[in-house]
């Protein structure tokens, strides 16, 4: 059997069998903090299940914050099958997803070492097919995110359809409704559509076609969205409970992001204030991160910059700065980072920093919310602690990712002999 194969297969079963052995599995992580919030929970998924089959408005009583066409799509298995063979479906529907997601990942890491090798003259092989997949389907917090039933999940597809569709199928229309579907799901995912342009942009000369029609059919795929679910619901209530709750950020609990805490202890009155800035910081970082890394060639005629880690850091920055962050947020990132393997990775000089980093917020987080909330011998500043230490996770990714970029891009541009790049130490002025 080949590797790639056993790796399919292995990552297939994880996901598909212990939930079927296990039936209570997919609930019980979907109560975690760390795994689900409010707006991708299994647990309030299932609830909107019970309010459409009853004939209740989805969003009556601010329960339920999944968009309604996903609800709707999704409770057809809930409804029309028995419950245990329904389960069983929504298993196999998850394991689907990943698969797909990690297949699209192997194409996607195929064309940049190609697209990678072409702008550079050096032949760039990166990493196999099944070291790509298994990065992805053996990562223990995307298990974990596709075990509890995450709707995060379909976000995660809709996000590697659109780089997929981009980079291989050379069609800027699908990738950008799809880039829309991940919007509609989860809302943060529509600032991805600025490196994602930035991108078409590197891979087609005529960029004024590329943002003209990619922005008139983003537009137009979250405008279409958005009026099919007012017409199935009757109303525009979801726009509120489903994004507005994002922005305005008004279902304070505690999760791994760095809202909660802060607006818990602010006073009404400046709510209003802190809530823009924090949407606008959120946000603002796209542009220099797309700009910053956009492909050109050197006025030597060497090329610099990276469009595709721009959508790479835009995300990790997204994740960082999201109102209801979880695991798979960053563990989706960390799955892309592989791709990188032979040109920005080897001038990352916090690999170790970072894990031991990782390592620690990931097994206090736990811990300090059982005391804080559990046993009632710690605070919400033990929690948050944790949650400072997950942010500085992902600054020192995204400053690691930066500045290896750099130093590749200098060493390219100067012809630095490989015996030399070990030694070489830069500033920035």
């Amino acid at each position: 059997m080949e590797k790639l194969t056993l790796v399919l297969l292995i990552g297939a079963l994880i996901r598909f069998l212990l939930p079927t052995i296990l039936p209570s599995l997919p609930l019980n992580l979907s109560s975690s903090i760390e795994i689900a919030t409010p707006l991708t929970s299994f647990k309030s998924l299932k609830e909107a299940f019970y309010y459409l089959q009853h004939n209740i408005d989805l969003y009556d009583g601010g329960v339920n914050h999944h968009p309604p066409l996903l609800v709707i799509l999704l409770n057809l298995i809930d409804e029309y099958l028995p419950k245990r063979l329904g389960d069983i479906v929504f298993n196999g529907v998850y394991t689907g997803v990943d698969l797909m997601i990690a297949s699209r990942l192997i194409h996607v890491n195929k064309w940049y070492n190609n697209h990678m090798s072409q702008r550079t003259g050096k032949s760039i092989q990166g990493f196999s097919d099944d070291m790509i997949a298994a990065f992805y389907l053996f990562n223990p917090l995307l298990i974990l995110t596709n075990i509890s039933h995450s709707t995060l999940c379909f976000t995660f597809l809709a996000i590697t359809e659109s780089l997929y569709q981009l980079v291989i199928d050379r069609n800027v229309a699908r990738s950008v409704i799809s880039m829309a579907i991940a919007s509609y799901l989860s809302f943060r995912p529509i600032f991805l559509i600025i490196p994602l342009l930035g991108l078409a942009h590197s891979l087609d000369s005529d960029w004024q076609t590329v943002y003209a029609h990619g922005i008139a059919l983003f537009s137009s795929a979250c405008g279409i969205l958005v009026l099919t679910s007012s017409v199935m619901t009757e109303s525009f209530q979801f726009l509120d409970l489903c994004y507005g709750i994002v922005i305005k950020f008004n279902k304070i609990t505690p999760n791994l992001g760095l809202w909660w805490y802060i607006f818990t202890e602010m006073f009404d009155f400046f709510t209003p204030f802190y809530v823009g800035v924090f949407n606008l910081f959120s946000v603002i970082f796209v542009i220099p991160f797309t700009l910053r890394l956009f492909e050109f060639n050197h006025k030597s005629g060497k090329p610099t910059g990276d469009a595709f880690l721009a959508v790479v850091t835009s995300y990790l920055w997204l994740s960082f700065t999201k109102s209801y962050p979880s695991v798979g947020d960053l563990a989706f990132a960390l799955s892309l980072i592989p791709i990188f393997k032979d040109t920005i990775i080897p001038h990352c000089k916090y690999h170790f920093l970072t894990a031991l980093v990782l390592l620690v917020a990931l097994l206090l987080s736990p811990i300090f919310y059982y005391c804080w909330i559990v046993l009632g011998t710690g605070n919400s500043n033990f929690f948050y602690s944790i949650n400072l230490v997950w942010g500085v996770v992902h600054g020192l990714i995204l400053t690691d990712l930066v500045w290896a970029k750099l130093n590749y891009d200098y060493i390219e541009l100067n012809d630095v002999p490989a015996d030399e790049v070990s030694k070489l130490r830069l500033t920035q002025i």
